[in-house]
């Protein structure tokens, strides 16, 4: 039986996040379940969750779910307001809300807000802005794009924060309305949603992409060193969401057999670096079905009926088996139609086979993402990216980069009016609008 760790002293508002926190830990550790890191899609209430990869020394997070939703505000008419080109946030600078890194001009705003005295807040910060904007393709090819404020916030309870008791993803959320608020209150900003904000507490692993980057730290963290090193890459990560990008790790499957996903394929793939079969985005032709061949569910559609397909690989209790490196090789049935690509009702509840042919570098085609297995994904494993497995990465994949690379140029630069981003701007506003609504405004993108 797993030992839970010491609680220590703390405050009652620490010892509710704790105890969530906790328990789905000593679950977490029973069970050796795993993580990936990213959040955007929403997972079942009945899934299998032993289904998600193995455990990594970056946090987890889930859907950006927060306690408040964000009102988009409207002209008289109703509709909505686009911003245009050249506008941006504004953010002053005052001894409650100073300026840390970049310059007031710049395009993109980053607060990050120290909720009643977080552990390790200053090194985190530093840590973000220093060895991940700083340091990480394409973010470090346009520091003079982004600025970063600090403030102090105080009393979680008054915020509406509260513990998720999600195990395997942000261990706390709070009431984005109320956290506007706070900010609002010692900081000059003309848009508030046009900033992004990033709120650390003592809470634990952690963390949710969304309007409002929730990320737990630990005062049980012997030191610094720790904290970063169980945090590594993972405000990028979450920062990520933001900009477009789509988790690429393991949803997970239902205990039913059906694949856990956060929204139909047509919008999923929708996510700068997810796509549909062949990934047309960066790869120029891929395999056909019939060599799909490699893999250890490759012979899922081969499966006329849901129960040959679901006990393909699984265990007597239902549990999908997995490959030496985590991978999940079971397969899964949808009820509603066939996958485009395998012509069958039962399709891989992951894929680590590479369809794609003729790809940018560094990339390939595989089957599967964190918002649904009828999407494709460039990159095949933790490693090889951090929109895949934070802690585990040290750079972007290079589909991740280009994608970050045209909304940073598009909508935080003084070229965002050209012809190729007009387009450009079109789609990510739509895109924005059905995919990630709880984002609307970035830079010059979105609506006001």
């Amino acid at each position: 039986m797993a030992k839970c760790p010491h609680l220590g002293n703390l405050n009652p508002f620490k010892m509710r996040f704790r105890t969530f926190w906790l328990s789905g830990l000593c679950i977490y550790v029973t069970l050796a379940l795993g993580c990936g890191g990213g959040g955007g899609g929403s997972e079942d209430p009945g899934a299998d969750l032993t289904q998600v990869p193995p455990p990594s020394n970056a946090p987890s997070d889930a859907q950006g779910g927060s306690g408040g939703a964000s009102d988009t505000p409207t002209d008289t008419s109703g509709s909505l307001q686009t911003v245009q080109p050249g506008d941006y946030a504004r953010v002053n600078t005052t001894p409650s809300c100073p300026l840390v890194a970049g310059s007031e001009a710049a395009e993109f705003k980053l607060l990050f807000a120290n909720l009643d005295g977080a552990p390790y807040f200053d090194e985190i910060v530093e840590d973000a802005v220093h060895n991940q904007f700083q340091q990480l393709a394409p973010l470090k090819d346009y520091t003079a794009n982004f600025a970063f404020y600090r403030l102090e916030l105080t009393g979680a309870d008054a915020l509406g924060c509260e513990a998720t008791g999600n195990s395997s993803g942000a261990s706390f959320a709070c009431n984005d309305e109320r956290v506007h608020q706070a900010i609002l209150e010692q900081c000059e900003v003309d848009d508030i949603h046009g900033v992004i904000k990033v709120v650390i507490a003592d809470t634990g692993y952690g963390a949710s992409g969304g309007e409002i980057i929730y990320l737990g730290s630990d005062s049980q963290w012997p030191d610094a060193d720790t904290a970063l090193f169980n945090l590594k890459n993972l405000v990028v990560h979450e920062v990520g969401h933001n900009f477009g990008l789509a988790d690429l790790y393991d949803g997970g499957t239902n205990a039913d057999g059906s694949p856990v996903t956060g929204w139909p394929s047509e919008l999923s793939r929708e996510w700068g670096n997810l796509d549909g079969p062949g990934c047309e985005k960066w790869c120029n032709s891929y395999k056909p079905a019939s060599e799909y061949t490699l893999s250890a569910s490759a012979a899922c559609n081969t499966f006329d009926s849901k129960d040959a397909c679901v006990s393909h690989n699984r265990s007597e209790s239902g549990e999908c088996k997995t490959d030496d490196g985590g991978t999940v090789s079971c397969c899964t049935w949808s009820e509603d139609a066939e996958d485009e690509y395998f012509g069958s009702q039962c399709t891989p509840a992951w894929g680590t086979e590479d369809i794609g042919l003729d790809c940018m570098e560094g990339a390939g085609c595989y089957y599967g993402g964190a918002y649904g297995n009828n999407s494709w994904r460039p990159a095949k494993s933790w490693p090889d990216s951090i929109m895949y497995g934070a802690g585990q990465s040290e750079a972007f994949d290079s589909v991740s980069q280009q994608a970050l690379s045209e909304v940073i140029r598009c909508c935080g630069t003084s070229g965002d009016s050209t012809a190729s981003c007009a387009s450009f701007r079109e789609e990510y506003v739509a895109f924005m609008k059905d995919s990630q609504p709880y984002k609307d405004r970035l830079g010059s993108c979105g609506f006001n």
